[in-house]
């Protein structure tokens, strides 16, 4: 009789060890990867149906493929969808088999209270966000790159001659940081930026924006814009007004570099979204195998002109192409 017990008693010792190693201390269960036991990074973008958004997706599919890794890739249907991307960060935080999370956020605030006191390592790209536990930030250094565009910009204007810059919203935190990099730009060449307007992003209203500063300031020779789509606004008001302006953008999506190649704008200046979406799932990564990851990635941008524009859109096209 006291053996038959003492073995029950050491079954039941043995079967509750092996249940408490199967799972977490709060009782959720660890993160352990894919079936295969690969690495499983989780990756919310603010959307996959645009075209800047396609880029960060390919950069994201290849680091997958070279990094031997697993990749659970989503997106909502616009950048405006916040309720449908914090649904999303919910679902795959509560999904035990991903080990890290790549996040853009639509509203950081709002992302950073869903993301609560979660223990997955969580990286950043495109835009940040004030997360205490956050590994990394994945993107754009956006003053020092608009800095590089409006001293080329200063360059083919030349001293003296006065600019207006066309903003996205203002406060926020991207648009401000490119304001202050253009404005910068260009009074180190000597360009005084005398009218400031913000157009939400959007191209139909750059281009009333410019057709208003054409008449009250028709001494403005350049325009700065936040994004392509506003450059490429602004210049519809500038030719059908029959002048000739130093136009430059931010971002550097296909549409942007045709219209340098074009000679509708002047210049771009193009982010890297194939290597945020890249360099953000090697962050994830590494983070997951308990590897050290710089708190700041930066992807780096290049001025794009009528010399390298031609070469820069086939390399946009092959990143597509190899999605």
């Amino acid at each position: 009789m006291k053996k038959t017990l003492l073995a029950a008693l050491m079954s039941t010792t043995l079967l509750f060890s092996a249940c408490s190693m199967g799972a977490s201390e709060d009782g959720s269960g660890s993160a352990s990867g894919d079936a295969s036991g690969k690495v499983k990074v989780g990756v919310i973008l603010k959307t996959l149906s645009s075209e800047y958004w396609q880029y960060v997706a390919a950069g994201v599919k290849q680091a997958e493929k070279d990094l031997d890794v697993t990749v659970s890739l989503q997106g909502p249907a616009s950048e405006t969808a916040y309720d449908e991307q914090n649904s999303m960060l919910e679902t795959m935080l509560a999904d035990n088999s991903i080990q890290a999370m790549v996040v853009s956020p639509l509203q950081p605030d709002s992302v950073v209270s869903v993301l609560g006191d979660t223990e997955k390592p969580i990286v950043f790209v495109d835009t940040d966000a004030d997360f205490e536990k956050k590994v990394s930030y994945v993107g754009t250094g956006n003053e020092a790159a608009a800095k590089a565009g409006g001293e080329y910009a200063a360059e083919v204007a030349g001293s003296g001659a006065k600019a207006v810059w066309i903003g996205g919203v203002q406060g926020n935190t991207t648009s401000d940081e490119r304001e202050a990099g253009f404005t910068a730009g260009l009074e180190s060449g000597g360009v005084t930026v005398t009218v400031k307007q913000y157009g939400e992003g959007l191209g139909d209203k750059a281009a009333s924006i410019m057709e208003n500063v054409l008449t009250s300031s028709p001494d403005v020779s350049v325009v700065v814009t936040n994004n392509d789509d506003m450059a490429a606004g602004a210049a519809r008001s500038v030719q059908a007004a029959g002048k000739d302006m130093t136009i430059v953008g931010f971002d550097g999506i296909k549409a942007g570099v045709q219209n340098v190649i074009d000679g509708t704008v002047t210049a771009t200046v193009a982010q890297d979204p194939f290597n945020m979406g890249y360099k953000s799932v090697e962050a994830a990564v590494k983070a997951a195998k308990g590897e050290t990851v710089e708190s700041f990635i930066d992807t780096g941008s290049t001025v794009i002109t009528k010399e390298n524009a031609e070469e820069y859109l086939t390399k946009l096209n092959d990143q597509l192409a190899g999605s």
